[in-house]
């Protein structure tokens, strides 16, 4: 037992601590009593292109919530989805696959989110039977104009769609969106889109706030969760994937190495990736999305459709358990 704070907002009472299962199983309740069910499907992935072609962000998965009464030693089948393939070879992202619980009978669904194509953003997943019925937010989309990447969606917990972010210049590398707004636009002089945070959008290249922590819960709080500022390690193949619940950045660039954008953070989506270097940055990819996030696009400047940038993978589902009573 221990002294928590509602996972989604509330309470200060003596409880077990929230139960987060993330493997496909039959779950065993260890306690009677009230229980908040959190359910978050998994997220898609982001398109692949060459030649510097518009690619799309991935989206995010749904989210289901739903208050049971349970008993101890009762059992809840639970599958986790499995997060979307980004695509390669210029093709689109891949959908995920689904995440539910069945107890007593019913059927609580997460849907996976849609992979992103050249023309749009893949489009959120959708949730049925809870209490609260939630559609992920959509990957940015790049309507088919070259020269654009575009980030992840976010798992969207307050009833408003976290969009990935998309770009108005050519090039241009939108941010993943975070739980709290959209993932930053790429414009004429700010080609990099930040990461949206957890308690508010990105504005282009200046990072979506987390300040102010989110949901009242200690995993989520403070500078953890504002939105992401990329940070490429001395490979310069990968980036520190941002704070929990925060978007990841877009990276736009001219490398002749392999680059990535940089992940989003749990619930959040991948940043998009434009690599501008001609015939060089071999199969540069998105930023894969976090728990439930979709990846962002994927694009470089190379010829031949094989060597493509690849796009970002979208998160796999999750689901929680939170006990507000037990008895």
């Amino acid at each position: 037992m221990g002294t928590t704070s509602s996972f989604f907002g509330g309470g200060s009472s003596t409880l077990p601590d929230i139960i987060p299962i993330a493997s496909t199983q039959t779950y065993t309740f260890p306690h009677s009593g009230t229980i908040q069910l959190h359910i978050i499907g998994a997220g898609g992935g982001g398109k692949s292109e060459y030649d510097g072609k518009a690619v799309s962000g991935g989206g995010a998965g749904g989210y289901c919530r739903k208050q049971l009464t349970v008993t101890a030693s009762s059992t809840m089948a639970v599958t986790i989805g499995t997060g979307g393939a980004g695509g390669t070879n210029r093709g689109n992202g891949s959908s995920g696959s689904v995440t539910t619980c069945v107890y007593s009978g019913t059927t609580y669904t997460a849907n996976t989110g849609s992979g992103g194509s050249s023309a749009s953003g893949g489009s959120g997943g959708t949730a049925t039977n809870g209490d609260l019925n939630y559609t992920g937010g959509a990957g940015g989309s790049a309507q088919n104009e070259n020269g654009r990447a575009c980030g992840g969606g976010a798992v969207n917990f307050f009833n408003s769609p976290p969009v990935g972010g998309d770009s108005s210049n050519n090039p241009g590398a939108g941010g993943g969106a975070g739980i709290g707004g959209t993932g930053g636009i790429a414009a004429a002089g700010a080609t990099e889109g930040a990461g949206g945070g957890s308690f508010g959008p990105a504005s282009g290249e200046i990072a979506g706030a987390g300040d102010l922590g989110i949901l009242k819960h200690p995993f989520l709080n403070a500078a953890w969760a504002k939105g992401g500022e990329s940070t490429v390690n001395s490979s310069n193949t990968t980036t520190d994937p941002a704070g929990i619940g925060a978007g990841g950045r877009g990276t736009q660039q001219s490398s002749s190495a392999k680059t990535q954008a940089q992940g989003g953070g749990a619930f959040a989506g991948g940043g998009g990736n434009y690599n501008g270097q001609y015939n060089g940055g071999d199969k540069s990819k998105g930023g894969n999305g976090g728990i439930g996030g979709g990846g962002g696009g994927g694009t470089n400047y190379h010829q031949t459709n094989t060597n493509a940038g690849h796009g970002g993978d979208g998160g796999q589902g999750i689901v929680f358990v939170e006990y507000t009573a037990v008895t």
